[in-house]
């Protein structure tokens, strides 16, 4: 099979000074017995402190594939190692759901495979601040057991100083590592394959902290990673957890799945984000007839029926694009894909949405951010309000396709009255979801460039406290309990336009936007909308919430829609059931969510008026913002232009 193309494999040209790392590799390699084994690492995915096992049963928990650690292992293939991939997340999601493993033990997982495996390096990676605790655990366990320890990935790129001071980790790799590693090895291991010279590779020796140097380090990618799935398993990980949503969708919860990417990088640079800063500027695209290897592979070879696509900027090359879903169509494989991490909706014409349509996409979300123009500029997003109403024009032409807008609420410095942009431009452009999350501090994106004290705590607090994009998945039960919010329910439409509301507070904003829009204002529960795209959404979010009682009644009513009077009679009692503990009962009363599970409608005309009536309870809290009428009839909002 084709191996990734190492672009470090050139003359050594020209010279750099990495004496202080060469004599460091030196000497590790007196202290440590040359192994030819090597150890690469998926640290868990879960976050053990809101763990629900009835979540995970149902795979609501996230199972992906270690497609990074394969891109390493692909590009050392040259190298004759024996290289292992270990996926503790897969590991551990197998043993809860067949075996009711102990969560807290996942570290054994990884104490028998050091055991067993005895490599000389170890290679562990880390993208998020929850991921931190079970990260230090995993490189303390592989320095306990002998081993060379490397550590990478966002975290790790950033932190490469609080791993390497407590003597964590002998090597840190920043940004991408296929290049880098490489570069190591041929100074550890002892057997050169002329690798240039790269800079990035943090150690610490007797002198202090050092770096290597070399040029500018660019990975190019090509060929495809066939090879890297002889130890990845590929088609089980459908069994014991999901990618997201969309990978759990009506009968795709029972087919496997993989990840697939055409491309790295991104063309924004978004303030928020940290993809440019990790990555580099600009998107390498691999050649189309790779990604089609690959797919062909997984599909004929391992089964697999749906496909996540990775790309952080999936459409930047068109034409590109528009090859590879030709190929998909021609080639006529009974598959799906969904693209969750979101499309740039300028770069969708019509030709591309028809092979969108075409090509077997069952849905994608597109990055929207904010309604509000202003910050739109000021985050670096690379659309216009415009925009966005064009492309949601054009999706008329694909119906079936399940279409989410990406919102960021508290975006740094930002005002009640510009998030309130945002829920009126949602309520306006009428996707099927407006997918609302709360900014979080991440390392790398330039907007948190001052927040070094936070992540600080972070790294000593082994991750503890860190937000959610989705504030209630910090509970194992699903609900949102934040002490300091001082305003709750309705009551957050009474924020001063020009107050920037406190974490606590947004967390409280997420919650009635995401309430309002997505399920007393859905368009697929209105007079004409598809009630059948609402339930296979909802139900499919519903396994990682599996007691929340407002997806139930809205389920029911959604059902009721549909004519299954039997199924809505079964979600109504659960909705009852759970809508009864304290909490919620507070919920159900602020939104008048109550009033609908008492007197539950029995008919379409019946589900119409009860939604209807929910809205105009609440239509007083939001008049100062937007007309009321609005909320029954979305188009008041459109501009004139």
């Amino acid at each position: 099979m084709d191996q990734i193309v190492n672009q470090s494999q050139v003359p050594l040209e020209p010279a750099f000074d990495n004496a202080r790392f060469e004599t460091y590799c030196a000497g590790l390699r007196h202290e440590h017995a040359l192994s030819e084994r090597l150890l690469l690492v998926q640290i868990p995915q879960i976050v053990l402190d809101a763990f629900n096992p009835q979540i995970a049963r149902q795979r609501g928990y996230y199972n992906f594939p270690p497609t990074g650690l394969q891109y390493l292992d692909q590009a050392m293939a040259h190298r004759g190692l024996e290289v292992r991939v270990l996926d503790l997340n897969f590991e551990l999601m197998k043993r809860i759901s067949e075996e009711d493993f102990d969560p807290e033990r996942w570290p054994e997982i990884l104490a028998a495979e050091l055991e067993a495996f005895q490599p000389g390096v170890v290679g562990v990676g880390c993208l998020f601040d929850a991921g931190i605790g079970p990260m230090l655990t995993a490189l303390e366990l592989a320095r306990s057991h002998g081993a060379v320890v490397v550590g990478g990935g966002l975290v790790a790129s950033y932190e490469w100083q609080n791993l390497l001071a407590p003597e964590l980790c002998h090597f840190v790799i920043e940004g991408e590592g296929e290049n880098r590693i490489n570069f190591l090895l041929d100074q550890f291991a002892g057997q050169s394959f002329d690798h240039r010279a790269t800079p990035g590779i943090h150690f610490r020796d007797d002198e202090g902290h050092a770096e290597t140097c070399g040029q500018p380090d660019i990975v190019e990618v090509a060929g495809d990673l066939i090879e890297s799935y002889r130890q990845v398993p590929v088609e089980e990980y459908y069994k014991y957890g999901s990618l997201n949503p969309f990978s759990r969708t009506g009968e795709l919860i029972d087919q496997p799945f993989a990840a697939i990417q055409l491309s790295r990088g991104c063309r924004a640079q978004c303030t928020f984000c940290a993809v440019s800063d990790f990555m580099g500027r600009g998107v390498r695209l691999r050649p189309v007839d790779d990604v089609l290897a690959e797919m062909q592979f997984l599909v004929e070879e391992r089964g697999v029926r749906h496909f996540e696509w990775l790309d952080d900027d999936l459409l930047f090359h068109r034409q590109d694009v528009k090859r590879l879903l030709r190929g998909i169509v021609e080639r006529g494989w009974d598959i799906h894909w969904a693209a969750n991490n979101g499309l740039i909706s300028a770069s969708i014409d019509q030709e591309t949405l028809d092979l969108i349509r075409d090509s077997g996409c069952i849905g994608f979300k597109i990055g929207i951010e904010s309604g509000n123009a202003e910050m739109l500029k000021k985050v670096h997003k690379p659309g216009t309000l415009p925009k966005f109403r064009r492309f949601a024009g054009m999706l008329h032409s694909a119906p079936n396709i399940f279409v989410g807008g990406n919102f960021i609420v508290g975006l740094p410095d930002e005002s009640f009255g510009q998030m309130m942009d945002s829920f009126r431009f949602a309520l306006e452009i009428e996707l099927d979801w407006a997918v609302l999350t709360v900014c979080q501090t991440v390392r790398g994106a330039s907007a948190f460039a001052d927040q070094g004290e936070y992540f600080e705590h972070q790294m000593k607090s082994g991750g503890a406290g860190v937000g959610n994009f989705v504030p209630v998945r910090k509970s194992a039960a699903g609900e949102l309990h934040d002490e300091k919010a001082r305003i709750r329910g309705l009551d957050v439409f009474r924020l001063p336009a020009d107050q920037v509301p406190t974490s606590d507070q947004v967390n409280e904003v997420w919650f009635a936007f995401n309430l309002i829009l997505n399920y007393l204002c859905n368009k697929n529960l209105r007079p004409g909308g598809r009630p059948d795209k609402f339930i296979s959404w909802v139900e499919t979010a519903q396994r990682a919430y599996p007691t929340n009682p407002y997806m139930n009644l809205s389920l029911a009513l959604g059902y009721v829609l549909l004519g299954n009077s039997d199924k809505a009679v079964e979600l109504q009692a659960m909705a009852a059931r759970h809508a009864a503990e304290g909490y919620w009962q507070e919920r159900f009363a602020t939104f008048a969510l109550d009033r609908i599970l008492e007197d539950f409608p029995t008919d379409a005309e019946g589900v119409f008026a009860a939604l209807s009536k929910a809205r105009s309870f609440i239509a007083p809290h939001l008049a100062p913002w937007l007309d009321p009428a609005a909320l029954e009839n979305p188009t008041l909002l459109a501009p004139n232009d």
